[in-house]
């Protein structure tokens, strides 16, 4: 499957808002009566990005890219040595800054 952002046509970085304003807009420019295959990849890939969870799954899992959870809590703890990891931490670390 291509990058959800592509498909779509929002940034990697954008929020859960954009992404849906963004696929409603193209859900009623290509809607699933007339264009059933472009409609299927269209929910597809809202689908994956969705959501806060999501985004970072694909991130992880789906980009193709190197990051792993190891990767990228070495990466926040380096940054803060001392300090305990939380989610917050690594949500940072994952996600693109805005």
């Amino acid at each position: 499957m291509a990058d959800p952002f592509t498909v779509l046509g929002v940034p990697p970085d954008a929020d859960g808002e954009a992404i849906r304003r963004r696929y409603l807009e193209l859900a009623r420019q290509f809607p699933p009566e007339q264009h059933p295959d472009r409609f299927a990849k269209l929910r597809a890939a809202y689908e994956k990005v969705k959501d806060l969870d999501g985004r970072v799954r694909y991130r992880l899992f789906d980009a193709g890219r190197e990051d792993t959870i190891e990767a990228i809590t070495e990466e926040v703890t380096c940054r803060a040595p001392r300090r305990r990891v939380g989610l917050q931490a690594i949500l940072a670390a994952v996600l693109p800054p805005r």
